[in-house]
């Protein structure tokens, strides 16, 4: 029995003196740590190539230069299996009671202008930039569809500056949420710089509740992207959600490996959904 006592007190003098030599050990520096955990995002960083802007031009107006993008489709463009030119021939008491707007009766597509935003966040306040116009309207023959892009910014004013323009010539705004959304984060940012622009307008239609009207009862839901793939037949493949813009951008403007480029065709699908969709809303 003795003698097992004293194997017992000789094991559990081996194990503490075995713990303390382990804890005697110096410890790695957590510099280190951080060290290579810097070197590897840094790897990877490299890795990412840089993302250019697709083919624009730089633009000039009284507050500055700013970047834009300008593509031309024909009137009979299909987007997904929607021509564009079904908007040019609209029925306006069929508008008109959707959009419960008795002056949109006598609307021409001619005198809207759609448009899309991507901002920085989705929290609004003066804070918020919108980095992202994208504008559409009917000219001649052809859709016009603009957009401008802030490459950094100080290019913020002038931007602004060219879509209160775009206001001017076409009084009705064309959105999908924007009456409550995008035009506000437009209107916070031309205020910020004292700027005027008619976009807090009373003739602003808003697709997504004339869509609710139209087809609520058939959808599963009025999402955007809803809405194209049961009425406008468009798929969209790798397409980037608008929720991964604000990120995108930052990083862009950070070092210029941001995915700006999917930004920009995300914004322009957009854009031309809002015109495909009100020829299939109130087209004759």
């Amino acid at each position: 029995m003795e003698a097992d006592r004293e194997r017992l007190r000789a094991a559990m003098l081996r194990s503490r003196k075995e713990h303390q030599a382990e804890s005697s050990e110096p410890a790695a520096p957590s510099t280190d740590l951080r060290s290579m955990l810097q070197r590897r995002l840094e790897a990877r960083r490299e890795a990412t190539p840089r993302v250019e802007l697709p083919p624009g031009e730089v633009a000039t107006n009284a507050q500055g230069t700013y970047w834009r993008r300008t593509l031309r489709y024909p009137r009979e463009h299909v987007h997904g299996r929607t021509p564009l030119a079904a908007a040019l021939r609209l029925d306006g008491e069929r508008l008109g009671l959707l959009a419960k707007e008795p002056r949109f009766v006598s609307l021409h597509a001619n005198e809207c202008l759609f448009f899309d935003t991507e901002t920085t966040g989705l929290s609004g306040g003066s804070g918020t930039i919108v980095f992202n116009v994208g504008l559409g309207w009917f000219e001649d023959e052809a859709f016009v569809l603009e957009q401008l892009f802030l490459r950094d910014f100080d290019e913020e004013p002038a931007m602004l500056q060219a879509v209160a323009e775009r206001l001017m010539q076409r009084p009705v705004p064309v959105s999908y949420v924007g009456k409550t959304f995008d035009r506000h984060r437009i209107a916070a940012r031309l205020a910020v710089h004292k700027l005027a622009a008619p976009i807090l307008t009373d003739r602003h239609l808003d697709l997504y509740y004339v869509t609710r009207r139209a087809f609520g009862k058939d959808l599963p839901d009025c999402k955007l992207r809803t809405v194209e793939e049961r009425r406008l037949g468009l798929v969209r493949d790798d397409d980037l959600p608008g929720s991964e813009a604000p990120v995108a951008f930052l990083q862009w403007i950070r070092d210029g490996r941001g995915q700006v480029d999917r930004v920009l065709e995300h914004n322009r699908l957009d854009v031309l959904s809002l015109a495909a969709l009100l020829g299939v809303l109130a087209g004759r």
